[in-house]
C-alpha cells in the first residue's frame, strides 16, 4: 500500500512539474502570469495602476459614491432572467419601468411565499434570501437605474 501511495504521489508530483515547465505563462481567471515583473516591469506596472493597495482603496472610493453598490451583484441574478436591463426574457416579466414600491410589494410577496404568477415558485426562493433592506434597495434601483 505505501508503494502504490508513493507512486501516485510522485505522479501527480512529475505530472505538475511538467505542467509548469510546460505552461509557465499560463493566465488564470484572465490575469497574466505577473512573476517575471520586477524591476522597471513592475515600476511601469505600478505607475500605470498604483500599487495593490492603492487599487483597493480606489474601488473602495467609487462604491461608497455608489448608492447601489451593494446590490449590483444581486442584480446579476435578477438580471439572468429578467434581462441585463430589465427588459425581461420569455416568461420573466419585464422590470424596467415599474416603480420602487411596486418592486417591494411583488418581493415582499415572494418572500412570504405568495402565489402571483406562474414563476411563483422560482421567486419564493430568490426573494426569500433578501433582507429588507435589500428588497428596498433592489427595488430603488430598478426604479431609478432601469427607467424607460
Amino acid at each position: 500500500m505505501n508503494e502504490i501511495t508513493g507512486m501516485v504521489i510522485g505522479a501527480v508530483v512529475a505530472l505538475s512539474g511538467i505542467l509548469y515547465v510546460t505552461y509557465d505563462n499560463l493566465e488564470y481567471k484572465g490575469y497574466p502570469n505577473n512573476k517575471s515583473c520586477t524591476g522597471e516591469c513592475y515600476e511601469a506596472y505600478v505607475k500605470e495602476h498604483g500599487t495593490v493597495v492603492e487599487q483597493l482603496l480606489a474601488k473602495r472610493a467609487e462604491a461608497q459614491e455608489d448608492p447601489f453598490s451593494s446590490i449590483r451583484g444581486l442584480w446579476a441574478g435578477c438580471a439572468a432572467c429578467h434581462g441585463q436591463s430589465g427588459e425581461g426574457v420569455a416568461s420573466f416579466p419585464r422590470l424596467a419601468g415599474q416603480k420602487a414600491s411596486y418592486i417591494t410589494d411583488k418581493l415582499l410577496a415572494y418572500k412570504n411565499k405568495e402565489t402571483l404568477g406562474p414563476m411563483s415558485s422560482t421567486m419564493w426562493g430568490q426573494a426569500g434570501m433578501l433582507t429588507q433592506a435589500q428588497i428596498e434597495t433592489l427595488s430603488e434601483f430598478i426604479e431609478v437605474e432601469l427607467s424607460e
